[in-house]
């Protein structure tokens, strides 16, 4: 399994595990993230058994980070409740990614607003590149 997504599924996890537990939603959306990219149920388990801490985040590049921001803020609204700790923790992950922690509010609203945001992805990374100081 490639580094980077090992780093990613790791955040996601401990995003999901926030609040105490793992929903039906978050779990089915790990599992989707981790077939998508050859990692087995197996592997998975093992991940959210004996999570990581989360290493530096500093040394990926603009397009990753964007990819790390937008997932972890997708996995928060999967199951439709979104909890104070899981806020706290996207803008923590945020900060470490080298943006703004309001950039969490930005993308928060875009995913409610929009269903397909698949289409508008590349719209929207151009949009919150403002809230990073380094692009």
């Amino acid at each position: 399994m490639d580094v980077v997504l090992k780093m990613q599924l790791n955040v996601l996890i401990h995003l999901a595990m926030v609040d105490g537990q793992i929903t039906n939603e978050e779990r089915e959306s790990l599992e989707g993230i981790a077939a998508n990219h050859g990692v087995t149920s197996g592997q998975l388990e093992e991940m959210i058994r004996y999570p990581k801490p989360i290493e530096s985040l500093g040394a990926l590049s603009n397009d990753v980070k964007f990819e790390y921001l937008f997932s972890i803020v997708h996995l928060m609204n999967v199951d439709d409740e979104v909890d104070q700790r899981e806020i706290h923790f996207c803008q923590n992950m945020a900060v470490r990614l080298g943006y703004y922690k309001e950039v969490i509010d930005e993308l928060f609203t875009e995913i409610l607003e929009k269903k397909d945001l698949k289409k508008d992805k590349e719209e929207l990374k151009k949009k919150i590149q403002g809230y990073n100081p380094y692009i």
